[in-house]
């Protein structure tokens, strides 16, 4: 017989301290084989969608474990939010909802999936209104830098696939989208730490992975550029770039790197790219970076 756990939810969801210790908890509490797993949400009354990506990795964790698992007590908004971008309809029986322009509906990719990759985040995400205006190769630069993000995710994580999912915030005092990129593999932590052979805290990894030209490939390509021209994106429009894995968590805001104190441990990398909407800076790559090889 199934053994019943109950998760409840907490009131609000967001992409914070608390709202990556509550992943990074859920993770450390049902690591779990053969249970009956019920997600309490009577009590959470908002879930930022972007955060989807998470809990859909969690879930897809749980039933390769032979869990089986249901959702109870939803409101209106988390549900809605579900619904709309998709969510509901891969884990759930409910009828898939037609997809409103305020969502980049969740979506899981593997290595070999680039182009499908990049065709989404470009239509989903940099081809919606209000997003910063871009010449043809800062655009195509940047969507390379973000697909990096996820080859990065998968063959250091050593994962199947990366989760994402994003959700655009027109009515929050400064309007915003933000787009999460989840894996649940190998940390940043022990791939800096291997590689350095040193015992860096999980926030210090995440630091030197983020500083121009550091890298844990090897061989004589270079790295670190990529992500360097999305910091520089993130910077001049005054969005925010958050990196949670292991106990480290690490966001890039107005030009600072902030460092946060994380409760649990995260097993994997979580990546939150936030970027504000009707920015008026129009953006040109620079004429000495190579677009067809950043990294």
């Amino acid at each position: 017989m199934k053994t019943i756990i109950d998760v409840k939810l907490p009131v609000r969801i967001i992409g914070d301290e608390n709202g990556y210790d509550f992943f990074s908890y859920l993770v450390g509490e049902i690591t779990t084989s053969d249970n009956e797993i019920w997600f309490d949400f009577s009590e959470c009354n908002w879930f930022d969608g972007n955060l989807c990506a998470i809990l859909g990795n969690i879930l897809d964790t749980l039933k390769q474990r032979n869990n089986i698992f249901f959702f109870k007590g939803f409101q209106s908004t988390p549900y809605n939010t579900f619904s709309r971008n998709k969510f509901l309809s891969v884990f759930t029986d409910e009828p898939i909802a037609e997809l409103d322009s305020l969502t980049i509906p969740y979506q899981k990719f593997k290595l070999e999936d680039e182009q499908k990759a990049k065709d989404f985040i470009k239509e989903q995400l940099f081809d919606k209104p209000g997003m910063p205006k871009m010449s043809f190769e800062a655009k195509k630069a940047i969507l390379v830098s973000i697909f990096e993000v996820c080859v990065n995710a998968i063959t250091h994580g050593q994962c199947d696939h990366v989760y994402c999912c994003g959700q655009f915030f027109p009515n929050k005092k400064t309007p915003e989208v933000s787009i999460s990129f989840v894996d649940l593999g190998r940390t940043i932590k022990a791939n800096v730490n291997d590689h350095l052979g040193s015992h860096l805290t999980g926030n210090k990894t995440i630091l030197w992975a983020l500083d121009e030209g550091n890298t844990t490939k090897t061989g004589n390509e270079p790295g670190g550029l990529g992500l360097k021209l999305l910091q520089n994106l993130i910077n001049y429009n005054n969005g925010s770039l958050q990196i949670v894995s292991a106990d480290g968590f690490v966001e890039l805001k107005k030009h600072v790197f902030i460092e946060h104190a994380m409760k649990n441990y995260f097993p994997g990398t979580i990546i939150t790219i936030k970027l504000l909407l009707g920015d008026s800076n129009s953006y040109i790559l620079s004429t000495d970076v190579d677009t067809e090889n950043i990294f």
